[in-house]
């Protein structure tokens, strides 16, 4: 369960696997684009749970479980969030 929560805080980042072929930073696929909204973090602590669930300590029940994903994935764009780089972190993509 941790080391899927550890994998789920970095995953955002597969986006800069882009810039090798040739997807620009602002685009949707860009960095800091859609793999960084609440939906992408959403939809990952989706399969992190579906995951996990054979695996999970009895305690514990799958709401707290999945929560535990989503937030893992999401913090990772609230701590881009709080950078000064870049253009911003597309947060509700792909509906704003």
């Amino acid at each position: 369960m941790w080391a899927i929560g550890v994998v789920c805080s970095i995953l955002p980042d597969v986006d800069v696997v882009g810039f090798r072929f040739g997807i620009r930073y602002g685009d949707f696929w860009g960095h800091r684009g859609f793999t960084h909204s609440l939906l992408f973090a959403g939809v990952i602590a989706t399969l992190a749970l579906v995951a996990e669930l054979p695996r999970a300590s009895p305690g514990l029940s799958r709401g707290w479980l999945w929560l535990y994903f989503f937030l893992a994935t999401a913090s990772h764009g609230i701590l881009h969030a709080m950078t000064n780089g870049g253009l911003g972190v597309a947060f509700f993509s792909p509906f704003d």
